[in-house]
């Protein structure tokens, strides 16, 4: 079931989109794992670039959309 969960995560994901390219965080590669625990996701997200000013805004966004299949979410920032 939690693999189930973790595709439909990547699913909503594809629907962020990184405001700079046009292109979802999923097609971009920056979603590096996704890991389900009952109600629970931890996804690991690395921007294309250190220190990029939209890391807050997409961290938002990824958590938002992971929120309309489990209730708690944690993005952690690989750098």
């Amino acid at each position: 079931m939690a693999a189930g969960k973790a595709e439909q995560i990547r699913e909503k994901l594809r629907g962020v989109i990184d405001p700079e390219t046009g292109v979802s965080v999923v097609d971009m590669g920056m979603i590096k794992e996704i890991a389900v625990e009952g109600n629970r996701a931890k996804i690991a997200f690395r921007p294309t670039i250190p220190g990029c000013p939209l890391i807050s805004y997409l961290v938002r966004e990824i958590k938002s959309a992971a929120e309309k299949v489990v209730k708690e979410v944690e993005v952690q920032v690989m750098r």
